[in-house]
């Protein structure tokens, strides 16, 4: 066996457990056709044609065609840069349908330094989601924190029903979506795995925003 073949084996080999890593499904897609190209290659060199060489074809043609059917889901409904950040990065949603329920729940806006978005006591807060910009975060009528990018504003209170803890006042030009709560809610009861993306978006913004505040008291 060459030198070549056996890179090639090996590759092939390091690809595909590197296809468990990725969390969304178009990028553990794209790995694991990197992978099946790799075997090709190696079968190819090492065996010619043979029953290995059909069934890494054939793992690489079945890639191929959900990659395509991806895309295709994907294109079916234009999103914006904002709306890519949001379910790619933010939300981790991967399933073009998901993603198009999720989007008739949001009311994108651009606001103004200046407009307070959330009063300390609010009932029912709005739930926000910053595409740009930043706000300040006020508490008992000191500034504690601040938030960006990113993060969302009122999830808190959207899981546990309280009130609004803090006043939030845009300070820089901001790009946001007011996501409808009762709406939201509901969609999360009837899909558990919108519910679960959810839940660790929210998480992940509540531990920024803790570990600012916390730098900030010291």
């Amino acid at each position: 066996m060459s030198v070549l073949t056996t890179i090639f084996g090996l590759l092939a080999g390091l690809v595909l457990m590197a296809s468990m890593i990725p969390h969304q499904v178009r990028y553990i897609r794209w790995v694991s056709l990197g992978a099946g190209l790799l075997g090709v290659a190696y079968f190819a060199l090492a065996k010619g044609v043979s029953a290995e060489l059909a069934f890494s074809a054939a793992y690489v043609i079945v890639n191929i065609a959900r990659l395509t059917e991806l895309r295709r889901r994907a294109r079916g409904g234009v999103m914006t840069r904002e709306e890519h950040e949001l379910f790619d990065h933010v939300m981790q949603i991967e399933e073009p349908s998901q993603q198009s329920r999720l989007r008739d729940l949001m009311l994108w806006e651009d606001v103004k330094v200046g407009s307070q978005l959330i009063s300390q006591g609010q009932a029912d807060p709005p739930l926000i989601y910053i595409a740009s910009g930043r706000a300040e975060i006020e508490r008992d009528l000191a500034i504690v924190s601040e938030c960006g990018a990113g993060e969302f504003l009122g999830e808190m209170s959207h899981v546990s029903g309280e009130r609004a803890s803090a006043t939030v006042t845009v300070t820089q030009d901001m790009r946001m979506a007011r996501l409808d709560r009762d709406a939201l809610g509901q969609l999360a009861r009837s899909l558990p795995e919108i519910g679960k993306a959810l839940d660790r978006a929210f998480n992940r913004s509540l531990a920024v925003k803790v570990l600012r505040m916390n730098e900030s008291s010291r």
